[in-house]
């Protein structure tokens, strides 16, 4: 089987055969390595970068490990990492849900850094970041702490390049950095592409996956709301009597919440004086009376009585 190294392994073999630099040919093999088509024709490739990072790194001089750290500041009603592996369309989709316009590239590690964007949905703002590839040869823990950190982990990979394997080996990455399951959404782009529709066939009976296209914009809306579930949160509108409700700046709260808390959230205060509540439906003036260990629900409209 041939091995169709794709263009980008070439350039990075002229720039590993130009530097002499021990760490910088340690960095340009790995990335060697993560682009590197994973099949039985490039097996042999495969086996001599690995010998070839392994004798650099015991030739390499003894130094205090110092990695690099990175930190996004949580901002909006919830923080939502997408990960996946090269050339997947994680720059395009946070594109496509942010409406932003991120430099997108046909080869990978186009993206370096993680970078930020916010996704409007309906009216609350979701901050969605976009990272670097994640494979089992490039897992950085500065990238396992932003994970930890997240509210929400959407794994993107790319059905037209044997999505099961890519999933299986994020999904084993994220086991080894104990990541909990309940936070983890999947997606799988390119579903406008026919090989990509025949392997999201294939994978949809193991995999709960939404195929989408960032190309094409197709399920693009479907996701948005799947992302704001993902966030197990609630919108909760207070209402003051005979006003009108704001509907454009909700308190964003924890699904499971009950009413009690929503009225310490407002004032510590009205604890004590809490009477109960007025609980009304959306666009209706019909309401109903609830007390204190209401389990509020998305979009309830409260009316506090003290």
């Amino acid at each position: 089987m041939p091995a169709n190294l794709p263009p980008q392994f070439f350039e990075l073999q002229r720039k590993l055969n130009q530097t002499k630099d021990i760490q910088e040919k340690i960095e340009i093999l790995q990335e060697m390595l993560a682009i590197c088509p994973k099949h039985k024709g490039t097996e042999r490739v495969q086996e001599e970068i690995k010998k070839k990072i392994a004798k650099l790194k015991r030739v390499q001089p003894k130094k205090i490990k110092r990695e690099e750290i990175y930190f996004v500041k949580k901002e909006g009603a919830g923080q939502v990492l997408i990960l996946g592996p090269p050339n997947s369309g994680k720059t395009s989709l946070t594109n496509a849900l942010c409406d932003t316009n991120f430099k997108v590239g046909d080869y990978p590690f186009t993206t370096q850094l993680p970078t930020p964007g916010m996704l409007k949905y309906e009216n609350i703002l979701i901050q969605i970041v976009d990272t670097p590839p994640l494979t089992g040869d490039f897992k950085p823990g500065w990238l396992k702490n932003l994970a930890k950190q997240a509210d929400s982990i959407l794994v993107l990979v790319d059905l037209e390049n044997n999505p099961e394997n890519q999933l299986k080996e994020i999904k084993q990455i994220l086991n080894d950095w104990k990541i909990e399951k309940e936070k983890i959404l999947i997606a799988g782009n390119k579903i406008d592409l026919e090989k990509g529709r025949e392997n999201f066939e294939k994978i949809k009976k193991d995999f709960e996956i939404l195929g989408i296209s960032t190309k094409e914009k197709i399920k693009v809306e479907e996701l948005k709301r799947k992302i704001f579930e993902s966030l197990k949160i609630i919108r909760v509108y207070p209402k003051e009597p005979k006003k009108e409700v704001d509907f454009e700046n909700p308190f964003i709260l924890k699904r499971g919440t009950k009413l009690i808390d929503f009225v310490k959230e407002i004032n510590e205060e009205w604890v004590k004086r809490f009477k109960g509540a007025k609980l009304y439906e959306k666009n209706s003036r019909n309401f109903k009376i609830v007390g204190r260990d209401y389990i509020l629900n998305d979009e309830d409209i409260v009316e506090i009585k003290i």
